[in-house]
């Protein structure tokens, strides 16, 4: 087996392949205080390169379907981020952006096929169904402990970037037009920074 150390821009990460979270891993358990701390470290408080720590992976199959070994809590709510910016891209009517960031949540595989670029187990079907899906879901799941974890920290992303916002759209100095690109330019800087 060999091992190797490649520095990477997490946007990288997910357009060069596609990551499995086996069933034998822990199930999704950050909850509000890991929540904020993630998104205060590398939205709020971040620098230019914010270095989120390693993630340990092994090849699956074809170079392209990496195995996660650790860093599944911090790819699942880099995930969840991304999937709430474009929810709120679509919101504000920036359809082209939503489809950009999409693509770093759900692509095309070499079958021509729609495959999520993050997949686990054990949150199936309710991860992809109810975070990672462009529409509207078509499964009901029945709520366990990871899926309720799943649901609170998307819930308190969603909610951090309503309230940043929230914030623009308060501000009495600045026209609609002014608002509106500044929406837009405070999602784009959301999701640079991420």
């Amino acid at each position: 087996m060999k091992i190797t150390c490649i520095d990477k821009e997490i946007r990288k990460v997910f357009e060069t392949g596609y990551y499995h979270i086996p069933r034998f891993q822990r199930p999704y358990s950050w909850e509000k205080d890991q929540v904020l701390e993630f998104w205060s470290d590398s939205v709020i408080d971040s620098e230019a390169d914010y270095f989120i720590g390693s993630i340990v992976v092994y090849t699956k199959s074809g170079g392209e379907l990496f195995g996660v070994v650790d860093g599944q809590q911090r790819l699942t709510t880099i995930t969840m981020i991304l999937c709430a910016l474009r929810d709120f891209y679509v919101k504000e009517g920036f359809q082209n952006l939503a489809n950009g960031v999409h693509v770093l949540i759900e692509k095309t595989n070499l079958e021509d096929e729609n495959q999520f670029v993050l997949q686990t187990e054990t949150s199936y079907p309710y991860f992809q169904e109810h975070i990672q899906k462009f529409d509207e879901p078509e499964t009901l799941v029945n709520f366990g402990y990871e899926e309720i974890n799943l649901k609170n920290a998307f819930a308190q992303i969603t909610n951090f970037i309503k309230e940043t916002i929230q914030l623009i759209k308060n501000d009495k100095q600045l026209d609609k037009s002014q608002k509106t690109e500044a929406t837009k330019l405070k999602l784009n800087e959301i999701r640079d920074k991420i």
